[in-house]
């Protein structure tokens, strides 16, 4: 069989392929078929015959494995659903003589933060509330508005009476500066 007579002749039609030109995206594999087209023997032809055969089976074994992730996944929804409609949850109305969560005060450690306008008391990390504190009063300020409450800069700034410049500028000093304490609290620690 003339394989480089056959493989010429269908060159540019394969080359058009999304499978071939991924499995020619291999260096390895370019390697072997430029070989196969420019000096071609029946053992590197079928080198290179082997190695596609291989990556097809791969790209299929994938290809399946999605096909079959999507459709459990699809099942899995609609079975969820289907339970959601059966036995619908319903935890706004209390049983008798039973509270809701909200009346018996479980939310109250959420409400007390919430009303907290410290940044710091938000913190759990012990070093991060130090380098919090050693902050300007101003750079606190900042930071609590962007991150607790979400205000954008401009926001801040108009009820500030500064410019947006300006609180962008104190939002990236005070990062910076928090940035520092970590670091020369972590350098400190691993110094001991």
């Amino acid at each position: 069989m003339d394989y480089q007579g056959l493989l010429r002749s269908k060159c540019k039609e394969i080359m058009k392929h999304p499978i071939v030109k991924h499995f020619l995206s291999n260096p390895q594999h370019y390697r072997l078929f430029k070989n196969v087209m420019e000096s071609p023997n029946e053992k590197d032809a079928k080198s290179l015959d082997e190695q596609f055969k291989q990556f097809y089976k791969e790209i299929r074994i994938v290809k399946y494995m999605n096909s079959m992730i999507r459709i459990f996944s699809i099942d899995f929804d609609k079975r969820v659903r289907k339970n959601q409609k059966r036995y619908p949850l319903t935890v706004d109305h209390p049983e008798a003589g039973e509270r809701l969560p909200s009346e018996t005060g479980s939310d109250a450690f959420e409400a007390f933060l919430d009303m907290q306008d410290d940044l710091s008391q938000h913190v759990q990390d012990y070093q991060l509330y130090q380098a919090i504190q050693k902050l300007t009063d101003k750079q606190k300020s900042v930071l609590t508005k962007v991150y607790l409450h979400g205000a954008t800069m401009q926001e801040i700034a108009d009820s500030l009476g500064e410019s947006r410049q300006n609180i962008s500028n104190i939002h990236k000093k005070g990062l910076e500066n928090i940035r520092k304490q970590l670091a020369a609290q972590k350098k400190g620690e691993s110094k001991l």
